[in-house]
């Protein structure tokens, strides 16, 4: 179960991508909604597809706003493969700019 903390950080990065793209994330609450907090970052992290969200932040230079950022920020709620995924991201971030 997520903490409270952790549910309202997510919803305040949410809300920093949907003013950087100018609309609603649809997808990305409901999938939210359906797998709950955990489960989904964690699915979101350990893909290898690098996310819209990741990829638009990344550009602006907002990576402290990335679901990544969050996981690594609340570590202690997920497991050790997954905040290991969303640090790998956030440190090669350069890396992934031609992804």
């Amino acid at each position: 179960m997520a903490s409270s903390e952790l549910i309202s950080e997510v919803h305040r990065t949410i809300e920093v991508y949907e003013e950087a793209i100018g609309n609603f994330a649809g997808r990305t609450r409901q999938m939210l909604n359906d797998n709950g907090y955990i489960p989904a970052l964690s699915r979101l992290v350990q893909s290898p597809d690098l996310q819209t969200g990741f990829r638009v932040l990344r550009d602006r230079g907002d990576l402290r706003n990335t679901f990544e950022a969050v996981i690594v920020q609340f570590s202690t709620e997920f497991s050790a493969e997954v905040v290991e995924a969303a640090q790998w991201r956030l440190d090669n971030a350069d890396e992934l700019l031609r992804i």
